[in-house]
């Protein structure tokens, strides 16, 4: 490396990366002989003495507020150099891609992948809160991801402290407009909440390569975030409960860093998370006994649904509504007049055809109770004997490694698997209830699960039959002929 040596002791090597405020570029400290990276801080053409001055005020407040932070997910800074009256950074080499990178380049980041660079971040979040720093600038091309699976956040550029004024023009929001927690772009008071906001649209990126806000331009962007909902058909369902509460709108219901911690943590090692000791009403208390729902509901994924009978703001955002139940066909009336030839019975039909706004169609059970949530719809039986549901997850995920990923979540693995016509597969597990607040299964039953994922156009469906095991003989051949009924949109 024989570069430009900044400060008398930094040699610069090849550029790194390129954007609006900066330059970063590879770095050798010849004084103490490591590896670094340098960014170069960027002056718009024609900056009045007064605007470097800013500047480097600027700089130097990013330094003192990203060293005050020792912490595996936060890229260290080292030093702040001025040459030719520009700010120069100096700071740890982090060997990665950014999660803006990675998800261009390679698609979307795995589920658990997502919940375990969320939980690192979020980490890094809640200690940058701590000392009462803002990132304010949460976004995919900021956390860089390392092949040992570390996670760090980058660019404290616009961050705050407590007690700072602000170096930015008045009335002037800095950040990047699709991932703006609504009270920046009013203006509002912003404190930690804004970033854990910032967080889910970022985590929401990685699952789907876009901001759930973002509109090709600025206006149309912030007025998406200030007036529509996210899109969550076509994320995976395990992370929908997190989402939906980062994703509020009020930061005062928002949910808290401790609460996304603990369904991050849920999703990335299939265990159900502990009961929060706050109030029943709480955000985190229908989310969590959402998880102890999917945990068992599902193989192929952590599948999360608010408890029954919760009025919360997070149930009614996933937009809970019954499904058409339809009565029994009545027997037919005996005929009044005694005759000795045998009149036939009509024998009714245990399945009724129902047809999805989305297009797909199934025979579901009669007499079942039904309830459609976002991607997901489920009958109930209604001694709790019976359950089918019918979940809607992106197509990034094949059929195969949903069956590899129905292995491993699991207790007792697959028992068996079989290959369908056309592309599906279908296979039947055992497990054991954990906890009475899941939304149908009673704690410490064992339960079969027949399931099947198919792929249709962009959509993948997982449809999954189960019974208690020790009627599960009974219930087998109903829950195969439901499941061979599924026909797919336009199928």
């Amino acid at each position: 490396m024989g570069g430009r040596l900044v400060a008398g002791r930094y040699q610069l090597g090849d550029e790194l990366g390129r954007g609006g405020m900066g330059v970063v570029w590879e770095g050798h400290d010849t004084l103490l002989n490591r590896s670094i990276a340098v960014k170069e801080v960027l002056l718009p053409a024609g900056s009045s003495d007064l605007d470097r001055e800013r500047q480097l005020l600027r700089t130097a407040r990013e330094a003192r507020n990203a060293a005050k932070l020792n912490h595996s997910a936060v890229v260290a800074i080292f030093d702040v150099v001025e040459e030719d009256g520009r700010p120069w950074i100096i700071m740890e080499r982090v060997q990665g891609r950014s999660i803006e990178e990675v998800v261009a380049t390679t698609g979307a980041l795995p589920v658990r992948q997502a919940a375990d660079v969320g939980r690192q971040v979020l980490a890094a979040l809640r200690a940058a809160h701590a000392l009462g720093i803002l990132h304010r600038d949460v976004k995919p091309s900021n956390i860089l991801l390392t092949s040992e699976g570390r996670a760090v956040l980058t660019d404290f550029g616009i961050a705050t402290a407590e007690g700072d004024a602000s170096l930015t023009s008045t009335g002037m929001v800095t950040g990047s407009p699709a991932f703006l927690a609504p009270e920046r772009v009013r203006a509002a008071e912003a404190g930690p909440a804004s970033d854990l906001w910032s967080l889910g649209a970022t985590l929401y990126a990685s699952l789907l390569g876009r901001s759930p806000f973002e509109r090709g331009e600025p206006m149309a962007t912030i007025t998406a975030l200030l007036s529509e909902e996210p899109d969550y058909r076509r994320i995976p369902p395990a992370m929908h409960p997190v989402l939906q509460g980062l994703l509020v709108k009020d930061p005062q219901t928002r949910l808290t860093g401790a609460e996304a911690d603990r369904l991050l943590a849920a999703i990335g090692t299939s265990a159900p998370p502990r009961p929060s000791s706050r109030g029943l009403g709480r955000t985190t208390l229908v989310i969590a006994g959402a998880l102890m729902t999917a945990v068992v509901a599902t193989l192929a994924f952590v599948l999360l649904q608010p408890a029954p009978g919760t009025g919360t703001a997070v149930a009614q955002r996933a937009s809970v509504s019954p499904l058409p139940v339809l009565a029994d066909t009545p027997a037919p009336t005996p005929s009044a007049t005694p005759t000795p030839t045998p009149t036939p019975t009509r024998t009714r039909s245990p399945l009724r055809a129902w047809t999805s706004p989305e297009g797909w169609s199934v025979e579901r059970p009669v007499g079942w109770d039904g309830t459609r949530k976002m991607a997901y719809t489920e009958w109930l039986k209604q001694d709790r004997t019976g359950h089918f549901s019918v979940q809607e997850q992106y197509s990034t995920l094949n059929v195969n490694q949903v069956l590899q990923d129905a292995e491993t979540v699991m207790p007792d693995g697959i028992l068996r698997s079989r290959r369908l016509p056309g592309g599906g597969v279908e296979w039947e597990s055992r497990w054991k209830a954990p906890l009475e607040t899941a939304a149908w299964a009673r704690s410490g039953e064992t339960y079969r699960q027949l399931s099947r994922a198919v792929v249709s156009g962009d959509t993948l469906y997982v449809l999954s039959w189960t019974a208690p095991e020790d009627v599960w003989s009974k219930h087998l051949s109903l829950g195969r002929q439901v499941l061979s009924s599924f026909t797919p949109p336009g199928g």
